[in-house]
């Protein structure tokens, strides 16, 4: 029998567009201190031997590892940079501002406020954002819902069979949160929380040829980090 596999997916550290609350998709920025600072407790907080560690090939994600790894003394473990892990492309949305973008977006749905919309989504919400994003995006540039839940599905697909093996393995993914979310519609659409935090963790199991979602957006590693 295959053994299963534990991922362990996070969300990256705090960044200066997230600071400025602007769209951040594939467009990158740095971690700012309080970014650092909750992936270090991240780090420290963990308690678990990891036999792999992926992330998104942007740099938010490589240097949250990086905290991750330095702080649980697991830095002898290569990174493996994903493309298929990148967050959503939100095409000529990129660098607006938050409140700009949902409010043409939550419009375009139908709604009248943002803060409408959120509440009333429902499980497929974040399916049906990239959709609205995709249909109002004229340059072409942003991605359609199939085109992301496709890349997904091929990088769990590509983990999958790279980490199976004879004995459990505990898998660290550091990605994006909309990427998360994703992940949730597309698997437990029931569990999406709209606000994965920053450096939270999203467990998945995937045994006997399936994969289940065991934990949303749990910040009881961070907390403990921050007891060391």
């Amino acid at each position: 029998m295959v053994a299963k596999i534990n991922f362990y997916m996070t969300r990256h550290g705090k960044t200066l567009l997230n600071t400025l609350e602007k769209v951040q998709g594939w467009s990158d920025s740095p971690l700012t201190e309080e970014g650092r600072n909750v992936a270090a407790y991240l780090g420290r907080g963990l308690d678990i031997a990891f036999d792999a560690v992926y992330t998104s090939d942007r740099g938010r994600t490589i240097e949250t590892a990086d905290i991750i790894l330095t702080e649980s003394k697991q830095t002898h473990l290569k990174k493996n940079s994903l493309l298929d892990l990148r967050e959503f492309c939100f095409g000529k949305f990129e660098g607006t501002p938050n409140e700009e973008m949902f409010g043409t977006v939550m419009r375009h749905l139908g709604f009248e406020t943002t803060e409408e919309g959120m509440m009333n989504l429902g499980p497929k919400g974040f399916q049906l954002v990239a959709e609205a994003v995709s249909e109002l995006d004229e340059t072409g540039l942003s991605e359609s819902w199939a085109v992301m839940e496709a890349r997904l599905l091929r990088a769990l697909d590509q983990m999958i069979e790279e980490q199976t093996g004879d004995f459990e393995k505990h898998v660290l993914v550091v990605t994006h949160g909309m990427t998360i979310n994703s992940y949730l519609t597309i698997l437990a659409p029931e569990l999406v929380d709209p606000f994965i935090e920053n450096a939270s963790i999203t467990k998945m199991v995937y045994e006997n040829g399936e994969i289940r979602v065991e934990s949303v957006n749990d910040t009881h590693y961070i907390l403990a980090g921050q007891k060391v």
